[in-house]
């Protein structure tokens, strides 16, 4: 029975030596928002190129129909706002490091949402603006 008893306290003093203080989930938390921060930054020339790309496909002479240069101009118009959208995100953050834990994982955990948002924004943008791209290209030869 003893030996149970002290199977049973070494195992609980195992298992919340190997579980993360709320500072290290806090840590953690933080690094992963800015690893997202830092895949979205990564794309923000991609997002300039493709502004500058439709808009010298709209002002082409070879898309001059009306349809086009409404398309082209909703793409350029999409590239913006998920720039802005990311300058806004990164004009709003802050570090939680004067948070108490529990606090600065529930900001933590809204920041990472809006960052995602903004990153899948980027993306699909540039993903719209590519197929734009390729589409009044082909079409102007």
């Amino acid at each position: 029975m003893k030996n149970l008893r002290l199977a049973l306290f070494g195992f609980a003093l195992l298992g919340s030596a190997c579980s993360p203080s709320p500072q290290q989930k806090v840590e953690t938390l933080q690094q992963e928002v800015l690893a997202l921060h830092d895949s979205a930054m990564a794309k923000m020339g991609a997002l300039y190129a493709g502004r500058k790309d439709l808009a010298y496909l709209k002002d082409s002479v070879l898309v001059q129909d009306t349809l086009a240069q409404q398309s082209l101009t909703t793409g350029i118009d999409h590239l913006a706002r998920a720039d802005e959208g990311m300058m806004q995100w990164m004009r709003a953050y802050r570090n939680p490091d004067d948070k108490a834990p529990e606090e600065a994982l529930r900001y933590l955990e809204e920041e990472k949402v809006k960052i995602e948002k903004v990153r899948q924004e980027i993306a699909q943008s540039l993903r719209a603006a590519d197929s734009l791209k390729a589409h009044y290209r082909n079409t102007s030869k």
